[in-house]
């Protein structure tokens, strides 16, 4: 055999060993999906040469007839290009966006007509010894412009990706433009063969090379931040990505594990920075908030405010990891009061008492959370409630944003917007809204919304020119008196003037206390998870995995009984656009 046939057996042989060992790697770790589109293209590019190898002029003489060969070698075709633009999505850490399925299935598309007629043109011939050169001119009216539309696409969007992605994502971006513009050289050289512009051998097979040159080099970038720790990404890490929680305004908030030796594993939640959020915001001054949300939460060690763990970087994209909190929002005991449903007023108290507890802790020390809302309590199934969200809160004698009342923007999901906004506006305090600075006592009135929203199912309204909101006086023939007592508390901590309110955390704390005696204990533990058993028992099975995979934790947290649908759908209409109980946000003046 000649050289060049030995060439090509070779690189489809050591493409082969290559898709395996990532398709073990992919196998061993599962939630590694990188690993997979490495296998699967590698696998493209050992078809490719062995076709190649196994076609040319003198091998192809063992073959009564090659066109089997060259057709099945074409069906890579359909399948190569997929892989090759998730693996450069994945190793630049970049998500699936609509933009970018769109992208795979055109050309997927492309592929696909390519594959049709090599076919139709190669099953038209006689049976023949048909070498891959000749395949190139029987077929250079239709498939041949379509291949190299497809190849110059991928080849161009790594390198648009990588050039794009440079600052951010440092060396991988900068392996991955090396491997682009190699793969594009080696295109060029295989067009002009083509054309006939100059002469030579046709070596497609080696556009493989820059591939394999990227994968080496990406196991080795992503091996030493796995060292150095700095490990969320696509390869080897502490932290497992599982399913992706919620999306807000500064970053995306995901479901994770902790990972270990001996099998150590925990749920953590990770907060990951978004590169094109921000409304236009500078990018340092959300980068500055969003470490100071890390930082201002990671000093704050109390049962009731959720714990910071660890705050890193990769390639310029920060991360914070948390505490997992298996439980429920008060939010959605509010959407159960809004459906008729009344909450035991001991259950109520409860509630607000433990937020209050971490509210003075976080006061104590100089922090205000600005964004108390009853979407940013939660309830764990242990019955501890805890604060959390501390993306805009600030010292108390820090220097913050001037506020102007005249745009407002309404929001479905209740979440807090950054960059141009800093907080929700109807859990603002009236001096707040006017432009005032934020005070622990702004954290405290927007407790007593939350505490109004637990009873009543609405926010208050507007506040009095003197005194606070008009209360309804739907009375609780449950436990008169407690209900009586808990008005009086409201009616203080929604006082219009500050000086009226509550003097801190510990004084509304203690208004509750009167309350809490004439009202029966309460187990919040027992009562949360008797009212919420459904989501109780997918908590105890996530718990009781040992090795969590995407798929398996995806499949459990989705999975609704009809009562949890119907329940879904009424809390949707609740806080559709157009209703009144629908949050609004503040912005900033410029």
């Amino acid at each position: 055999m000649t050289p060049y046939t030995m060439l090509h057996l070779a690189l489809g042989g050591a493409f082969l060993v290559l898709a395996l060992v990532h398709l073990a790697t992919w196998a061993a770790v599962r939630s590694q999906r990188v690993q997979l589109w490495l296998a699967w293209s590698f696998l493209g590019f050992a078809v490719i040469s062995f076709v190649i190898g196994l076609t040319s002029r003198e091998a192809s003489a063992v073959f009564a007839d090659t066109r089997p060969w060259l057709v099945f070698g074409t069906l890579t075709s359909v399948a190569l290009p997929y892989p090759l633009l998730r693996v450069v999505w994945s190793l630049l850490d970049q998500p699936l966006t609509f933009g970018r399925r769109v992208m795979l299935g055109v050309a997927v598309a492309l592929g696909v007509v390519r594959v049709l007629d090599i076919t139709v043109a190669v099953l038209s011939l006689p049976a023949t010894r048909l070498t891959s050169e000749e395949l190139s001119r029987a077929t250079a009216g239709l498939s041949l412009p379509l291949f190299w539309v497809l190849a110059t696409c991928v080849a161009g969007t790594w390198a648009f990706e990588a050039v794009r992605l440079l600052k951010r994502r440092g060396a991988m971006a900068i392996a991955v433009l090396v491997a682009s513009l190699c793969a594009l050289v080696l295109l060029g050289r295989e067009l002009a063969i083509d054309l006939g512009w100059v002469p030579g051998p046709p070596l497609f097979a080696l556009v493989g090379l820059p591939f394999l040159l990227l994968a080496s080099t990406a196991l080795a970038i992503l091996t030493a931040r796995s060292l150095r720790g700095a490990d969320l990404g696509t390869g080897i890490h502490r932290y497992r990505r599982l399913v992706r929680l919620g999306r807000g305004g500064m970053g995306e908030v995901w479901l994770a594990v902790r990972t270990g030796r001996a099998g150590f594993n925990r749920l953590v939640v990770l907060k990951r920075m978004l590169e094109g959020g921000g409304g236009g915001e500078d990018p340092a001054v959300r980068l500055h908030r969003f470490i100071g949300e890390a930082r201002t939460a990671a000093r704050l060690h109390h049962p009731h405010v959720v714990s910071v763990y660890d705050l890193g970087q990769v390639d310029g994209g920060w991360f914070i990891v948390m505490e997992y909190l298996s439980g429920v929002s008060v939010l959605e005991l509010v959407r159960r009061v809004r459906k008729g449903e009344a909450l035991p007023l001991e259950v109520v108290v409860e509630l607000c008492q433990q937020a209050l507890r971490g509210l003075a802790y976080a006061h104590e020390r100089g922090v205000i959370h600005r964004d108390i809302s009853a979407d940013n309590l939660i309830v764990s199934f242990d019955g501890v409630v805890k604060v959390v969200d501390f993306g805009i809160a600030h010292g108390s004698g820090d220097a913050e944003e001037r506020v102007s009342g005249t745009t407002v923007v309404p929001t479905v999901d209740r979440l807090t917007q950054v960059g141009d906004v800093i907080g929700k506006f109807v859990y603002m305090p009236p001096e707040r809204r006017a432009g005032a600075p934020a005070t622990a006592s702004g954290d405290l009135y927007a407790l007593g919304c939350v505490l109004h929203e637990l009873l009543f199912g609405t926010l208050p309204g507007p506040p009095l020119t003197t005194g606070g909101p008009q209360l309804p006086r739907l009375e609780r023939p449950d436990a008169p008196e407690a209900y009586r007592m808990l008005r009086d508390v409201l009616d203080i901590a929604l006082q219009s003037h500050l000086e009226d309110r509550f003097a801190d955390a510990w004084a509304f704390n203690r208004a509750l206390d009167p309350v809490r005696n004439e009202l029966p204990a309460v187990d919040l533990t027992r009562w949360l998870r008797a009212n919420f058993s459904e989501r109780w028992g997918r908590e105890r099975e996530l718990a009781e995995l040992s090795d969590p995979t995407p798929d398996e934790v995806e499949t459990l947290l989705t999975r609704q009984t009809p009562a949890e649908v119907a329940v879904h759908d009424e809390a949707t209409r609740l806080v559709s656009p157009g209703t009144d109980s629908a949050p609004t946000v503040i912005q900033r003046s410029r």
